[in-house]
């Protein structure tokens, strides 16, 4: 090397920019070489002349590997990366330069936004070279950037299982599979975020979100209010976190959380959907629907038009109110599922619901008689409760939970999962020995949800297990089954005006069809096998609610208990409620939504001819 062009590089290497620039030029006036050039272009690009930098860059640049990936790394740095894309494809990875090279084409295809060369790239290098953790990173984010969120959760798992330490990438990694709807591999990436010490924002708000997602509400509740914590004045937090405390029944924590944000500087107007909330819960309703009118609905459809809905009911806008309904279910199916497969999920959720009609039909006596029934009765005390949502299903379970000897068991699916799938249609072709292993896993789930000292009644309280009764006759015969029963208007009307999620109450039509279904499959079950049942009205329950549950106790085979009457302490006491009835069992028992349907007569009349058909099989008058 040259005395002058040794002297250059040192001066370079001191941060002497400019006699490194005076230098470099002396030698490629004296004998210029590819090597002063790239000097040069790489001291003009630190001195900010990029235009300079460049051309000597582009002079040294088809001399080596090395020369080629700086040229490249400096026309990305200064905005020029769709030249990069320009130039020849880099050679097969062969070697780590070979590498670099491919690295620098990706981060100018990222600078740029060619999602489909970024991918491309990223791809090469990480087939390439599998272990390399920056590269499964970025490819994971090129399928964030296209919304691509299956691909991207693998890609940046792949990427945090590699390097653990990098907090960016684990947070990523959580961040898309809670967007790809893998919630709970998301609140284990979160917590394991935790673990190692990232307890930042995004790490606490994104838990927040993936416990949400997975109703645990409790859970969610803490991992926002961390989050707010964080960040006093951040307005989403405050939005998350006060949704959170209206749904644990938390209304002066909401309040204290709304003065606190105002306190912080947030703007008033931006909390108006949260002091909608809060002036609904202290029955200011004409408050509470202007606030909501003037708040921002785009924010959580789904919430936002649900609280509409509520509040238009209330003060007596039934179109309005249904209207509100609508647009609520609309936007739970516009979130949970891609443009391209929503009518897909319209006709799979029609194709069921056919199928369930069809399992009505099939459940004749001698269908029932096929049934491998287990004779030996279970080790433990045993009920079901059942009922078409809506129903007040809810209401009782909280009712019972006063009661000493039960421990309600609500909305786990045990059944269910002991039936592993198979359907209740081809019961009577399953072997004793498979009914038996059905109940043994069951009794293994519910000893880890309810302890073995627990000696008193359990009631499992899955509402929809009432198309499962042949199966709970099959494992547990004789077991006492509660059925709560609702008028079939008010209890479709409702359904379809709660923010469900579910496709089956998309429309007030998918809600009809879906009751006459499940009281078809329930109907059938009742008339064909010895079911051992108990009904609960829920008109009588609201008018006289011991003379209701006397004989329900009795028919569980306990004794009375006084405190199964003072439902409020009851609901209060047992902490997040996980149906969408949680804003109602703490209050008083309210006769106003018996026979509220008929306020919506125009709106439900396609459906009336048949619902009031049940209505009369039922016993109702109207």
């Amino acid at each position: 090397m040259k005395a002058q062009f040794r002297e250059a590089v040192e001066a370079l290497q001191a941060g002497n920019l400019d006699r490194a620039r005076a230098l470099a030029e002396s030698e490629i006036s004296t004998a210029p070489s590819p090597q002063a050039h790239h000097l040069l272009g790489i001291v003009h690009c630190r001195l900010g002349d990029a235009a300079a930098g460049l051309e000597h860059l582009r002079v040294a640049e088809p001399q080596t590997v090395g020369f080629r990936i700086m040229l490249m790394r400096a026309l990305v740095e200064s905005g020029r990366a769709a030249e990069v894309l320009a130039m020849a494809e880099p050679a097969e990875i062969r070697s780590a330069a070979a590498v670099e090279e491919w690295r620098a084409r990706g981060e100018a295809a990222d600078a740029v936004g060619d999602t489909d060369e970024s991918v491309r790239t990223w791809s090469t290098i990480a087939a390439a070279v599998p272990g390399d953790w920056r590269a499964w990173a970025n490819l994971g984010n090129s399928y964030a950037a296209r919304g691509e969120w299956e691909q991207a959760a693998d890609r940046l798992s792949k990427a945090a299982t590699l390097n653990p330490s990098e907090s960016t990438v684990r947070r990523n990694a959580a961040a898309a599979l809670s967007q790809a709807h893998r919630h709970d591999e998301a609140i284990a990436a979160f917590e394991a975020a935790r673990r190692l010490g990232d307890s930042s924002f995004a790490v606490e708000f994104g838990l927040g979100q993936s416990c949400l997602a997975e109703r645990r509400f409790a859970e969610a509740e803490a991992a926002f209010q961390r989050a707010h914590a964080l960040e006093p004045a951040n307005r989403d937090a405050v939005f998350r976190y006060g949704v959170l405390l209206d749904r644990n029944n938390k209304t002066d924590q909401l309040a204290a959380l709304l003065d606190e944000a105002l306190a912080s500087g947030i703007a008033s107007e931006s909390l108006n959907y949260l002091r909608a909330v809060l002036a609904r819960r202290r029955g200011q309703v004409r408050e509470a629907h202007d606030l909501l009118l003037h708040s921002h609905a785009d924010e959580d459809p789904v919430a936002w038009n649900s609280l509409r809905a509520k509040l238009a009911d209330a003060l007596g806008r039934p179109a309005e109110a249904f209207a509100a309904a609508e647009a609520m279910n609309r936007a739970a199916l516009e979130a949970e599922v891609p443009p391209g497969e929503r009518d897909d999920w319209r006709r799979e959720a029609a194709a069921y619901r056919r199928e369930q009609h069809e399992l009505a039909r099939a459940i004749t006596p001698e269908w029932g008689a096929r049934i491998p029934v287990l004779p030996e009765p279970p080790t433990r005390k045993l009920s079901f409760l059942v009922g078409f949502p809506r129903s007040g299903t809810t209401l009782l379970d909280t009712f019972l939970m006063g009661h000493a000897q039960i421990a309600v068991l609500e909305e786990e699916q045990l059944v269910g999962q002991a039936g592993r799938g198979v359907k209740i249609r081809d019961l009577p072709s399953k072997s004793l020995h498979w009914v038996r292993d059905a109940r043994a896993l069951y009794m293994r789930l519910l000893s880890q949800l309810i302890g073995r000292d627990f000696t008193g009644m359990v009631v499992d309280k899955f509402p929809l297990d009432m198309a499962a009764a042949p199966l709970i006759h099959a494992m547990f015969a004789g077991s006492p089954i509660i059925f709560m029963q609702r008028h079939p208007c008010d209890v479709v009307l409702s359904g379809f005006m709660q923010a469900f999620g579910l496709v089956n109450f998309g429309t007030i039509e998918d809600a009809a069809d879906y009751y006459d279904a499940m009281m078809s499959i329930w109907t059938a079950s009742k008339e064909a096998l010895p079911l051992n049942t108990h009904s609960v009205v829920y008109e009588d329950l609201v008018d006289d609610p011991e003379g209701t549950l006397r004989p329900l106790v009795g028919f569980l085979g306990l004794d009375w208990d006084d405190h199964i009457l003072d439902h409020q302490t009851t609901a209060r006491r047992r902490g997040t409620i996980a149906t969408p009835s949680y804003d109602q069992v703490t209050e008083p028992i309210s006769r106003a939504p018996r026979g509220r349907w008929k306020q919506y007569r125009e709106q439900m009349e396609p459906v009336l001819p048949l619902l009031l058909s049940w209505a009369e099989r039922l016993g109702y008058r109207d």
